[in-house]
């Protein structure tokens, strides 16, 4: 086996002058491969036994099956890291209201787990909540909450397929090892009705470039250019885009030299919207800084372009998961009892 090591895209801006170098980052990132799951090599490290990598977790809810796989800058080299079986919910479609049982479809980031012993029996072991409903769930007028990933009573309840009240379940074995992979606020959770709709390659390019293209707007301070890059319908807080324009004009004017720098950048993408994820410092005249991560919600106009309907910044990184080849081996040996899963470890 052999360690992960991933160039990952850094932007300096400073003073409306833009620079794209590429710096050797520990990283790789979250996503389902464009392609068919597979499992393939990843590039040597000096440090052999050990890996650096994004998380994602992929739900195909017509397979009845999620895949844990690592998602580097370039999808291609995605690896397989296990499958498992999941159940979902009672009713068929993607969640729309509260209550209705169904288990929404679209891209979500895992929050803090919640640990066993503040569980009810019938979710299992361990719980990971999803942020449902999301900026585009909430734009798009879903209601609903609690959706979680978790264990069940008992196993068998796994192999019922369609009993839960939106949320995804596993085999307890499976959400515990699980949880050990998808850290909170860091692993992005996937849930499709068909998983080959998921993450196609002229969708996962045409997203990234349009990142890079709004990035570079911003650095040049072109407001009007920058703009073009979002939907009619876009919103941030209670400003509509006009209102949004008018903000960015001034804070584009207000710094005599101002430096920003990206890192991380990732794409997913779905048939209901994409996301492009990256961490994002800014520095503005030595009198103000604004260091964390940025998510930039893409949705298709009826064109089929795509433009930005929502945009969330926080004040945290996008990490990546250092992992041995040990943890590997643990990962696919914490096979549930019965399930049939075959015990290999995934050639990293």
């Amino acid at each position: 086996m052999t360690v992960s090591s991933r160039l990952a895209m850094r932007l300096v801006i400073a003073s409306g002058a833009f620079l794209m170098t590429e710096l050797v980052s520990p990283a790789a990132a979250n996503a389902e491969p464009p392609q068919s799951p597979q499992t393939t090599q990843i590039a040597a490290s000096p440090t052999v036994g050990r890996h650096t990598d994004m998380i994602i977790l992929t739900v195909d809810k017509k397979a009845l099956q999620a895949e844990l796989k690592t998602w580097p800058q370039d999808p291609k080299g995605s690896s397989l890291l296990k499958r498992f079986r999941i159940a979902i919910g009672k009713a068929e479609g993607d969640k729309q209201q509260e209550g209705d049982n169904r288990t929404p479809e679209g891209i979500y980031f895992a929050q803090s787990h919640i640990r066993d012993e503040n569980l009810p029996t019938k979710y299992g072991r361990k719980a990971i909540p999803i942020d449902f409903p999301n900026p585009i769930d909430r734009a798009s007028g879903k209601t609903g909450h609690g959706i979680w990933l978790h264990g069940v009573e008992h196993d068998g309840r796994v192999d019922e397929a369609k009993v839960t009240e939106g949320c995804v379940a596993f085999y307890n074995a499976d959400i515990s090892s699980l949880a050990n992979w998808l850290k909170g606020y860091q692993g992005v959770v996937v849930i499709a009705k068909d998983l080959n709709d998921v993450n196609k390659p002229d969708d996962l390019q045409t997203v990234e470039n349009l990142t890079r293209g709004w990035m570079q707007a911003w650095a040049d301070r072109k407001v009007d250019d920058y703009v073009k890059f979002y939907r009619t319908d876009f919103r941030f807080g209670k400003m509509d885009l006009a209102g949004y324009a008018d903000f960015k004009r001034r804070v584009f004017s207000s710094y005599k030299n101002m430096k920003v720098t990206f890192d991380n950048l990732r794409v997913v993408t779905h048939p209901k919207y994409a996301v492009a994820f990256f961490n994002q410092d800014f520095h503005g005249d030595q009198r103000f800084t604004s260091i964390g991560r940025k998510a930039l919600y893409w949705e298709r106009n009826d064109n089929g372009s795509w433009a930005i309907r929502r945009e969330v910044f926080e004040n945290r990184r996008f990490e990546f998961m250092t992992f041995t080849d040990a943890e590997l081996a643990m990962l696919s040996a914490a096979t549930p009892a019965g399930a049939g899963q075959e015990k290999k470890s995934p050639s990293l």
